[in-house]
Parts: structure tokens; sequence; C-alpha cells
């Protein structure tokens, strides 16, 4: 592994156009998966189409555990119950405490673990300082659809781009 903030694989797409096959050839079994940025635009309520028909046919070959900052329960809880898989909120990413009790709820070997989301110093970080797999994916616009510029990710590159 690289630096605390280097992905271990930066797909450069959405999370829906991952293939499951590939996710697959990389051993892992289990996903923790951001939920603003990553399933659905921070100012939505609606689960795209696309994400809800790869999370549940992502059901089949992984155990899925959605892990969010966001501190509105009501919202995180409302997006875990569509889509049927346990969650935490609130979680503080980068720091280490709420991951660590998903990595063990799910009982997976931690080299078969990874974390799916759109930002580098809170879901890259985490799952660098947790020693799981990371992903980092295209942030979705309110349309479902990856946005075009990521004004956070751009800024997270270049700072990265002088602490490396």
């Amino acid at each position: 592994m690289g630096s605390i903030v280097e992905p271990y694989w930066d797909s450069k797409l959405p999370i829906y156009e991952i293939t499951l096959s590939k996710i697959q050839k990389e051993g892992i079994d289990c996903l923790l998966i951001d939920v603003d940025g990553t399933l659905i635009n921070r100012k939505s309520t609606r689960i795209p189409k696309a994400v809800k028909d790869w999370i549940f046919e992502s059901k089949k070959f992984f155990s899925l555990y959605l892990i969010s900052n966001n501190p509105s329960e009501k919202r995180i809880s409302k997006i875990a119950k569509d889509l049927e898989i346990r969650y935490k909120f609130n979680a503080l990413k980068p720091r280490k405490k709420v991951t660590l009790e998903v990595i063990n709820e799910l009982k997976c070997d931690s080299k078969n673990i990874a974390i799916i989301g759109d930002r580098i110093f809170t879901d890259i970080v985490v799952g660098n300082r947790c020693n799981i797999k990371t992903i980092l994916v295209k942030r979705l616009g309110q349309d479902g659809l990856p946005i075009k510029l990521n004004l956070t990710l751009f800024m997270e590159n270049l700072i990265t781009f002088f602490i490396k």
C-alpha cells in the first residue's frame, strides 16, 4: 500500500458502472459503502434506479453495509431500509472507530473487505487506516448521473499531490 490518501482502486466510474466480476476478482467478499455522493446525491432522497439495481445485484455476491458520515439517522435509515442493508450513520470518517465496529460485525477477513466512496479524505483515508481495500468512485449529481466537475475531489487531489 502507498500513501494513506491513495485509493487501492480509482475506478473513475460511478458505483453502478463497476462490474461485480471485477470486484470479485479482487478477492472482495464484503463491501462498506458510503451513502452521500456515492449512492445518492446529498440533496436528494430518491435513490437512482441504476444504483438500486446495482445494490440488489451486489447482494447476490457480497455482504453489504452502509457507512455514512451523515448525522441524520432518519435520512440514512430510510435509504438503508429502501436498499435492505444494515447501516451506521454519523461514522466520523476518517476516524476508525465506527468503521472497525462494522468490520468486526461483518466477521469477514479484512483482506476481503473494501470500502467504496467518493471522497479521498474520508472514505479512502479511513479504509487505508483500517487496512482494507479502497475503491474511489465518481460522485453522483441530483439526476443520478456522475457530476462532470467534482470540486471537492479536485481540491483533495491537489492537496494529496503536495503531501505524497
